[in-house]
């Protein structure tokens, strides 16, 4: 049997240990892309990685301004002299994953991509899935993931010592990510996690798996099977773009899965009981920030910036409506065509910091 094209659809492929060890498995001549944070606060990550002789080992300052096409050119150019039976890896946040996946799949027709995540966020979720993008700007704004591809990766390799250094703050927006999984996909593993909240390598393996489960049933979202694993994300996106990307991308889905609560509940789809469960687990579980950051964003935000931003998201439809995820239930969600109207009329009240 021939091998799958590069990029193509996989299981998972995991495998928990210190990158000291996994870093065995690293072919020599391979090109890594390190996170440089990631790599002052573990001294011993590039020396590990030098051993297996590398072609180049290309340093990028992590975060959302990483996803941009200056950042894809610099991995792109420390790559070039890579074979298509080369392996690219990817050693940070999200960002790094995001730019580094992008470039397997340009290098060469597509190269062999390993994952290294070493925020919460990319461990339980941006390293799963097989995507990768990187921002434009429009008009001004930047837009979040308007240009990326599906490049599946064929390891991850997930090391704890890497989440030992993470912020109070990095902890909490990987947790609203995997909480945000449980809410929308598995209602009795979310009572499970009111009860007794999970720890940190139970929570990884659970969004993983919820999120796999997903992805194997639609690799490529031909099907729109995905689309349910955006819940948050369509005006978490927009108050992300609002702060200048002040606001990290997890609290900004856990503000924006409260505006979704709110337009589920508009439009008679979520029940209010429902709501309030979830609002107020997310308070006391991953910790989600309070409205009044929201309506800070909101309200000093033009509206027809708002508008830009929600034209130019890759969810929106052709006639200006919202194809956004909502509640039916704790554990059920379905995608809704969200008219602007919809959203408009609560507005006023989310600029307030108030619930509709």
């Amino acid at each position: 049997m021939s091998p799958l094209p590069p990029g193509s659809y996989r299981p998972p492929n995991d495998r928990w240990g210190s990158f000291t060890k996994l870093v065995a498995r690293l072919p020599e001549g391979s090109v890594a892309v390190v996170d440089r944070t990631v790599a002052r606060f573990h001294p011993t990550l590039i020396p590990a990685i030098e051993a297996r002789r590398p072609r180049a080992i290309i340093q990028l300052v992590g975060g959302e301004r990483a996803k941009s096409l200056i950042s894809l050119q610099k991995v792109l150019a420390g790559g070039i002299t890579l074979p298509r039976s080369g392996t690219l890896v990817a050693v940070g946040g999200g960002t790094v994953g995001d730019v580094a996946t992008v470039a397997a799949h340009l290098l060469k027709r597509g190269v062999r991509l390993l994952q290294v995540p070493t925020t919460l966020l990319a461990a339980v979720d941006s390293s799963l899935g097989g995507k990768g993008a990187v921002d434009l700007t429009v008009r001004g704004r930047v837009v979040k993931n308007p240009a990326g591809v599906f490049h599946y990766a064929d390891e991850t390799w997930l090391c704890p010592e890497l989440y030992a250094t993470l912020s109070d703050a990095q902890v909490r927006e990987g947790s609203i990510e995997a909480w945000k999984m449980v809410a929308s996909l598995d209602g009795s593993l979310f009572k499970r996690y009111v009860r007794t909240p999970p720890t940190l390598e139970k929570l990884v393996k659970d969004a993983r798996g919820l999120k796999e489960d997903v992805c194997s049933k639609d690799p490529y979202e031909h099907q729109g099977l995905r689309r349910v694993l955006n819940f948050g994300h369509t005006f978490g996106h927009v108050l992300e773009s609002l702060s200048r990307f002040k606001l990290s991308h997890g609290d900004a889905v856990g503000l924006g899965i409260l505006w979704a609560l709110d337009v589920g509940r508009h439009l008679g789809i979520t029940p209010e009981p429902v709501a309030h469960e979830v609002e107020r687990a997310l308070a006391r579980g991953p910790g989600v920030l309070g409205r009044d950051r929201a309506a800070e964003l909101a309200h000093r935000a033009p509206l027809k910036d708002v508008v830009a931003l929600l034209d130019a998201d890759k969810k929106a439809g052709a006639n200006g409506e919202l194809r956004m995820v909502l509640l039916t239930a704790v554990g059920t969600a379905e995608v809704v065509d969200v008219m602007p109207k919809t959203w408009r009329a609560l507005w006023p009240a989310w600029t307030r910091g108030a619930r509709p």
